[in-house]
């Protein structure tokens, strides 16, 4: 059988306690043995839209939560970050899933509902089962209408109670000069001891 292990790669720009729970609701739901945070190098499909924190203060702040969560089956690849060039989950899942184990790529379901406009998506979703982190109410009517074939059998839905909580909302609040919530107090210190988001 193998281990099982989630993969939950991410922009993590701030990584935030909404990505935490979501890691531990599809630890719990789908019975993983570990969950590997895997922040993305070249995030092509964001970087359009704001001028994406570098890789590896990303990934230290990745880190930087994950010890300070203490939990000892969440664990960090910099896969990504070490590699050239645009990230894709694809690459990634068959990568980190060669030495046999049983690989779920965990995603909320915001980022599920882009799968359409990925790099090769129809082959991401042949190979890959995914994990759809979904909070209590939400519209799953966008989901059921994906226009890709096999979204039904590879994608289960999690239901996850994760803090009201972005990336986006955090940086505004730096940003502004607000009070920060839903950071860990490590990554708190390293966004203002490095001046992000100003």
């Amino acid at each position: 059988m193998g281990t099982s292990v989630g993969l939950f790669g991410g922009t993590f720009d701030p990584i935030h306690a909404g990505h935490i729970a979501a890691a531990q609701a599809a630890m719990k739901a789908l019975e993983l043995d570990e969950v590997i945070f895997v922040p993305a190098g070249d995030p092509y499909l964001k970087s359009v839209n704001w001028d994406v924190t570098p890789a590896v203060q990303r990934q230290e702040m990745v880190r930087l939560a994950l010890l300070y969560e203490g939990v000892n089956m969440f664990k960090i690849s910099d896969v990504e970050v070490l590699r050239e060039g645009p990230s894709y989950t694809l690459d990634t899942a068959r990568e980190l899933g060669s030495g046999g184990g049983n690989v779920v790529v965990i995603l909320g379901m915001d980022t599920v509902l882009t799968i359409p406009g990925w790099h090769d998506p129809a082959a991401f979703l042949s190979e890959c089962r995914v994990a759809a982190i979904t909070r209590p109410g939400t519209d799953l009517s966008d989901f059921y209408s994906l226009p890709i074939d096999g979204t039904e059998g590879q994608i289960e839905l999690v239901m996850a109670d994760t803090p009201a909580i972005s990336s986006t909302e955090i940086r505004r609040c730096v940003f502004e000069g607000m009070a920060v919530e839903g950071v860990c107090p490590p990554v708190e210190q390293f966004i203002r001891s490095n001046g992000l988001y100003r």
